[in-house]
């Protein structure tokens, strides 16, 4: 008797493959929509909306650009991502050689005609440390302003 892996067990153990591996090299801009992961592998453009129920199925997202291609973002939490499914962001991070995937060192959101940060690796490196190392800080404090990390909109 055959046994099969449900769906989201092999994409589980695809992703975490993806956080084992090293990221490296070009480091990148890529402007594109926050997609749930299964329907960007099959073309579509969902949830239709932020509300739609399908986000709670949906195991992960993606970032997809306007030629239909998709990147992952493992580095960044899926808790991110959906608070900002279906928004035009823009991430700059190091693109992975072989695999579909960047890892995030910027994270931002169009709003009006600029990109707002709202991520930033360093920025979750600071709180990490703040709350489980040194305690001398507090989550939420700034190590410096996102600000900085502004861009226009193209």
């Amino acid at each position: 008797m055959k046994t099969q892996h449900p769906k989201r067990l092999k994409l589980a153990a695809s992703v975490a493959a993806l956080f084992a591996m090293p990221l490296s090299l070009s480091a990148e801009t890529i402007t594109g929509k926050i997609n749930g992961h299964e329907c960007a592998h099959h073309g579509a453009s969902c949830p239709v909306e932020k509300l739609d129920p399908h986000i709670a199925l949906e195991s992960d997202f993606v970032l997809m650009m306007d030629n239909g291609e998709y990147t992952f973002m493992p580095n960044l939490s899926r808790d991110i991502k959906v608070r900002y499914v279906l928004d035009t962001v823009q991430v700059e991070g190091k693109k992975h050689p072989r695999f579909n995937a960047i890892k995030v060192d910027v994270f931002r959101v169009k709003q009006g005609d600029k990109f707002v940060t709202v991520w930033t690796q360093k920025q979750a490196d600071f709180e990490y440390k703040a709350l489980y190392e040194d305690g001398y800080a507090w989550p939420g404090q700034q190590i410096e302003s996102l600000k900085k990390y502004d861009k226009p909109a193209s």
